[in-house]
Order: structure tokens, then C-alpha cells, then sequence
């Protein structure tokens, strides 16, 4: 009786034919004894039911959801040992609770220790965040415009200036076919902005999913992630807001009727272009910032020409509800309380664009600028000021490296070349981390500003430097350092920052084009640099120097000579 079972197996395997039948016998009863005890410690099987079934949990790896085990058909606990079949998708505790790691399905398994058995609770973990891609097409398919009926996408004052400079209406300006936009948006995807110029569309996600659907259309061409956050179910705001212009009494100028504002002008000679007559009007600029708070009720700028307003971020619906930046920025050039404040182009009239999303940092911010650039230039806007430039992007974006800053590379870049050959003058401030410029200001397209002091010195957080393919930025300066603005308060104050220095120069270009309608963009952008204090040796961080608009007059004179 003191022989294993396997003990016994080998004695009766290697030594039957010597045992003794006394022996034999004793082995079979304990083989037999064995048996019969086995029999009796057969572990039980254990029938359980899990609660709850299904899980749904987000995939924040926050959020958790409590199982349990029962006996079948009782109500007594049953002792399980917890386990997930995907680690990466949920994970659960010996004590039953479940937590959603990312997006996916997989099983939590609950196993009997007591006996033998096994239950299963299915878990589906969602994704909390939505998502953003920019699409490339490979073409903007079925022709539905012709060539020879630019009127159908193009207002009568965007065919103007192209006529006046002799620029050709092209594919390019062809909009991108209805049918493509029908595909995308049947196979999920909300277009928040897109591109005819560059042959983008940038859609808003609410799974992955759905981007593996669009991917799959034949025509598109890839997809880069531009932008995730918190689900939303904002719809994209396309109402444009109009606004009828205000008069706008003329003035011979002087330091008194600048009032605080002064400065901002009289840096640059600019009240001798005031002087003949040119405040910029007839000449319309668009503002593409952050918003404009409650500008149209703002004490200090309820008379200047608003001819309308739109918000391009997908998750704000209205320009005026939220920003104050973009109120700042645009007092420089439209204020025109004489005695109070006169900015540097009182008589344009302005489109307001917001298209900078305050909640977060990503590349969807430029498929937003180039959106409202074609949509400037489809309007027949003559000039755009952009006081915002980009570098660093949250994760998990790729942030621009100073390789792509070559003016050919970034999608603001692209779109800036593209508003270039369509007529336009942009002005770009060059940003305020004293490092180089961020995009669209490396374009060699645009008129990118940089900041100085009163005293004629370079302010101290003025960005600048060579760009990867060795041009000087910024082109210019203006006075960016206790800039002269108007608020939100509707009175005014000073703020500094390139922000500030763009718009100022922004004003005095497009009086300088109202004065000689007849040059074309690049030409303003010429006499605009030629005029300025260091054309002959321009050098960091000043770029081109200081424009004198005297100057910039007579050099335009001798451009426009035969024309």
C-alpha cells in the first residue's frame, strides 16, 4: 500500500513475470483502492453566469465597469480567477473590474478555481476622441464648370484682378467635383474645409473606420492626420454674415488726428499716402485670425466697413462669439475715430475670417487658412493679413521642422503660392519666439513682417532667419513693440508683438495699391521693399528694414510708367 500509482504500473509492467501472485494480487487491489478514490475527489464543474454580459466601456483608460460571477440558477458568488484575452483592449482585476484601454473587442474570462468551468462578458471599448485627416485626390474628378464660364465659381471682382493682370483662369480654379464630396461624405466623413488649389479635402471623423472607407475610394489618393479631440457633433458653420459698409468721413491728417496711433503710421511716412488721398479705399483685406469678439458692437470700431464674416473651424459656428486677438489685430489698420485712433487703412473694407482654433494646436489650422484664402480670393478680396504662424503641434501631430520651412512644404505654404498666382498680397507676421519664422511666413509669396521698438530697434521677441533654401526672413518691419490698438474694451491700449507690426504694414500696402491700382501684387511687394532702410544691405533680423511709404510712392510711380 505504500507504492504511487505509477509506482505500481511499472512493477506490474517490468516485473509480472517474477512477482509472487501474493504480490500481483496486492497490486491490483491497490491500483482498484486508487481508482475508487479518484472517483471520489473529481473536481465538480461549475456552471456560472456573468453580469453583466456586454460591456461597453470608452477607451480612456479611466473608465472602469464592475463584473460578477454567479452559480447558474442561484444566487451564490462563484470564486473565478479574472482574465482578459486582449490586455490591449481592456484589462480586468481579480476582483472582476474591467478597464478600457483602446478601441477594440475582445473577451473577459472568468474561471471556476473551486472546480472545473468557464464564462465569458464581451467588451467593446469605444473611441472617445474624433479625428481629423487632410485627403489628397488624385484629380478633382468629373468636370462640372467650364473654363469659359469662370463666373460660375469666381465673383465679378476675383475675375477683375485677374483680368487687370493679365492672370488666365486655369484648372486650378475649378472646384472639386460635387460627385467626389457626395463619395466622401456617403462613406462617413464631414468636410470641414477643402482645397481646389492644392486638390485637399479635410474631413472630421468619428472612428477610424470611416477613414479606412474614404481611403479605399478610388480616387483618393492618402490621408494624413491632422487634428483629434473630445467627440463632438458640432455641424460646420457656411452661413456668411454680412454687413453693410459704413461712411467714412475724409480727414487731412496730423499727429492730433491719429491720436494714439500715431506712431504706428509715422514710422513709415504713411500719413503722406493718408495726405494724397489713399486710405485704402475700394481696396477690400481679409483678416484671418482667432475671432473677433463682439467687433461689431465694439464702441471704438463700429464704423468701420465689415463686409462680412465667417468662422472655418468646424466646432465654432460663429466669428464673433469667441478671439479677441482678431479684434486687435484689425483695429490697426480699420480703426477711424479721429482725435482717438486711426489705423493705417480707415477706408478699406474687410472680410473677417476666423481660422484659428484656440482649443488646441494642429495641422487642421492651415487646411482652415488656405480655405479662407481660396474663399478671400473667390470674394475678390485684394489683400489678406495673417497674424498667426505655425510650428509646434500637439501630439500626436508631427510638428514642422525648420527642413519643411522652405516655402514649398507645408500646406499654408502651398496655398500662399497658389493666392500669389491668383492676384493676391498676403502679409504675414513672423511670429515671436526670436527663432526662425513659422509657416505661412517662410513663403517667399508673402510680405512677412517683424517687430520694432520706437526707437528703431528690433523688439526682443521678434522672430527671424535664413530659410533652408537661404532667403531672409522676415522681409520688413513695423512697429510691433506698445503697439497702438483698440480692444475688446472698444477703447484705446498697446500690445506688442508681430501680431501688431502685420496688420500695420498690412493698412499701408493696400492704400500703396490704391494709390497705383495698375501694379500687380509682386510689384507692390517690390516698391514695398525697395523703399526700406536696408534694400541695399538687407541683413537678420531686420530683413529689408523699415519701409518708408514716401519712398515706396515714388518707386511705384516709375513701376507704373507706360501702363
Amino acid at each position: 500500500t505504500s507504492y504511487n500509482s505509477f509506482s505500481l504500473i511499472l512493477n506490474l509492467k517490468n516485473n509480472i513475470g517474477s512477482m509472487k501472485p501474493t504480490h500481483i494480487f496486492y497490486c491490483v487491489l491497490a491500483l482498484l483502492l486508487f481508482s475508487v478514490s479518484c472517483r471520489k475527489q473529481r473536481v465538480p464543474k461549475v456552471e456560472m453566469d456573468l453580469t453583466p454580459a456586454e460591456i461597453h466601456l470608452p477607451g480612456d483608460a479611466q473608465s472602469t465597469m464592475q463584473l460578477s460571477a454567479k452559480i447558474k440558477n442561484t444566487n451564490t458568488t462563484a470564486n473565478v480567477r479574472w482574465t482578459s484575452a486582449n490586455i490591449s483592449v481592456a484589462t480586468v482585476s481579480q476582483s472582476g473590474e474591467v478597464k478600457g484601454l483602446t478601441p477594440g473587442e475582445t473577451d473577459i474570462i472568468a474561471t471556476a478555481v473551486d472546480g472545473v468551468g468557464t464564462a465569458k462578458a464581451k467588451v467593446i471599448v469605444y473611441d472617445t476622441s474624433d479625428y481629423k485627416f487632410r485627403v489628397v485626390l488624385k484629380d478633382k474628378g468629373p468636370v462640372q464648370f467650364s473654363l469659359n464660364n469662370p463666373s460660375a465659381y469666381l465673383s465679378a471682382r476675383a475675375l477683375a484682378r485677374r483680368n487687370k493682370m493679365s492672370i488666365t483662369i486655369d484648372s486650378s480654379d475649378i472646384p472639386i467635383s460635387a460627385q467626389y464630396l457626395t463619395q466622401i461624405q456617403a462613406a462617413g466623413g464631414l468636410i470641414v474645409a477643402k482645397s481646389k488649389w492644392l486638390k485637399t479635402v479635410s474631413v472630421h471623423c468619428h472612428d477610424m473606420a470611416t477613414l479606412d472607407r474614404i481611403k479605399a475610394l478610388p480616387f483618393v489618393k492618402e490621408a494624413t492626420f491632422v487634428w483629434t479631440g473630445k467627440k463632438d457633433t458640432a455641424q460646420f458653420f457656411k452661413k456668411i454674415i454680412a454687413h453693410s459698409n459704413a461712411t467714412i468721413p475724409r480727414s487731412v491728417t496730423s499727429s492730433e488726428y491719429y491720436g494714439s496711433a500715431w506712431d504706428n503710421i509715422n514710422i513709415h511716412q504713411g500719413e503722406a499716402l493718408h495726405n494724397a488721398g489713399f486710405k485704402g479705399s475700394g481696396v477690400q483685406i481679409a483678416v484671418l485670425d482667432n475671432g473677433f469678439t463682439n467687433i461689431t458692437s465694439n464702441q471704438g470700431l463700429n464704423n468701420i466697413n465689415i463686409l462680412g464674416s465667417k468662422s472655418f473651424i468646424y466646432e465654432v459656428s460663429d466669428p464673433y462669439r469667441s478671439g479677441n486677438h482678431g479684434v486687435s489685430v484689425t483695429s490697426c489698420m480699420a480703426g477711424n475715430k479721429p482725435g482717438t485712433f486711426v489705423g493705417t487703412a480707415p477706408e478699406a473694407s474687410y472680410w473677417l475670417f476666423k481660422t484659428e482654433d484656440e482649443e488646441s494646436e494642429y495641422p487642421i489650422e492651415e487646411d482652415y487658412w488656405v480655405a479662407a484664402l481660396e474663399y478671400a480670393d473667390s470674394v475678390g478680396a485684394d489683400v489678406t493679413n495673417t497674424s498667426l504662424g505655425y510650428k509646434g503641434y500637439d501630439a500626436p501631430a508631427r510638428s514642422i521642422e525648420f527642413s519643411d520651412m522652405d516655402g514649398a512644404t507645408t500646406q499654408a505654404a502651398k496655398g500662399a503660392a497658389f493666392a500669389a498666382k491668383k492676384g493676391m498680397i498676403m502679409v504675414v507676421s513672423a511670429g515671436n519666439d526670436r527663432s526662425w519664422v513659422g509657416t505661412p511666413a517662410d513663403s517667399p509669396d508673402v510680405l512677412t513682417v517683424g517687430s520694432i521698438t520706437r526707437s528703431l530697434s528690433i523688439s526682443t521677441f521678434s522672430s527671424f532667419g535664413m530659410t533652408p533654401d537661404n532667403r531672409i526672413k522676415p522681409d520688413v518691419v513695423a512697429l510691433g513693440s506698445s503697439t497702438a490698438l483698440i480692444g475688446v474694451s472698444g477703447t484705446p491700449s498697446y500690445s506688442s508683438g508681430t501680431s501688431f507690426a502685420g496688420p500695420v504694414m498690412c493698412g499701408l500696402v493696400a492704400c500703396l495699391w490704391q494709390a497705383f491700382p495698375k501694379l500687380t501684387n509682386r510689384e507692390i511687394i517690390v516698391a514695398i521693399r525697395q523703399s526700406s532702410s536696408s534694400y541695399a544691405a538687407p541683413a537678420l533680423p531686420i530683413g529689408y528694414g523699415i519701409p518708408d511709404m514716401q519712398k515706396a510712392m515714388l518707386i511705384a510711380t516709375t513701376l507704373s510708367v507706360g501702363r
